[in-house]
């Protein structure tokens, strides 16, 4: 079995990219019925509804129709850590009823969706060590963006956990080079969200590392948004399935992908959102990662 992982640090583009690829019709995924019903995985039959000719628009879409979701309710009674380990989850936190609960639960999604292929996303800490000692063979697209974006979009949405500090975060204690930046710029709240990005594409680009390149890519939001069919195709050529099907092309053009680095998409552009002393800042905190990705 070689599943597909979606991965990103969240607020990076995961949900459009699997608009994008998710709905190939040799991929099976992971429901917001499974999410919510996570030991009923006959719900995943559902899903077959989206390939009726009916759904073949963007009604696929509607809130109550199956998709795609970040399903970490079904994660968690699976391995309760699964959801907010304060660090990265490795080989050695999978136990042998872990990697059999996994292995089971996939299987069955694939069955009920009658799919030869398993796909999802998760946002977060890479979980590259612990999913590569239960899948072996497992795939890994990893989606960046512009950490300056990330930055302001973590601190415009209610859920995210900085507010309470690095003692109330869900990241640990961060190392001493980062307390320094924090001291150094009064604990902003803007270089806190910027060290998170920070920390996590640092992590998932260093677990990257020690796969093959048939194993784990990244791509660029940015690139995405140029480009949207260019990046599925390539998605799905990394994944080894056949981009050429009319239908996998019809499901394409009903994909819209929006700028959200230059255009207001539920909350402001960076750009236009942030003081020329905030960007500034995030220049210098994040200057090392932003030429590894070459962003201006």
């Amino acid at each position: 079995m070689r599943p597909i992982f979606v991965i990103g640090t969240g607020r990076c583009g995961l949900t459009p990219l699997m608009h994008l690829i998710s709905y190939h019709q040799d991929l099976a995924w992971l429901s917001q019925y499974n999410n919510q019903f996570p030991n009923q995985m006959f719900l995943s039959y559902l899903s077959r509804i989206v390939e009726w000719p009916i759904f073949s628009s963007s009604l696929k879409y509607n809130l109550f129709v199956p998709r795609h979701i970040e399903a970490f309710d079904f994660w968690d009674p699976l391995f309760l850590g699964f959801r907010e380990p304060f660090r990265d989850l490795n080989k050695n936190d999978v136990s042998p009823s872990v990697k059999n609960k996994f292995i089971n639960a996939i299987n069955n999604i694939m069955y009920y969706q009658g799919k030869k292929e398993f796909i999802s996303e998760y946002s977060g800490w890479s979980r590259i060590g612990f999913i590569n000692a239960i899948f072996p063979e497992a795939r890994f697209i990893h989606i960046v963006r512009d950490g300056r974006a990330v930055a302001n979009s973590y601190i415009n949405v209610k859920y995210w956990r900085g507010w309470g500090g690095v003692y109330k975060w869900r990241w640990g204690v961060p190392k001493n080079s980062y307390m320094e930046i924090l001291n150094k710029y009064n604990h902003s709240f803007l270089a806190l969200a910027a060290i998170e990005w920070k920390t996590l594409v640092n992590n998932i680009t260093s677990e990257g590392e020690s796969l093959s390149h048939d194993r784990f890519i990244t791509i660029k939001y940015e690139d995405m948004v140029k480009n949207p069919l260019k990046i599925a195709n390539d998605c799905i050529d990394f994944i080894g399935l056949d981009k050429s099907c009319e239908k996998f092309k019809k499901h394409l053009s009903t994909v819209k992908i929006i700028d959200a680095n230059n255009s207001k998409f539920r909350i402001e552009a960076w750009k236009d959102s942030l003081s020329n002393n905030q960007i500034n800042m995030l220049n210098d905190i994040l200057n090392t990662e932003l030429e590894y990705f070459s962003y201006n």
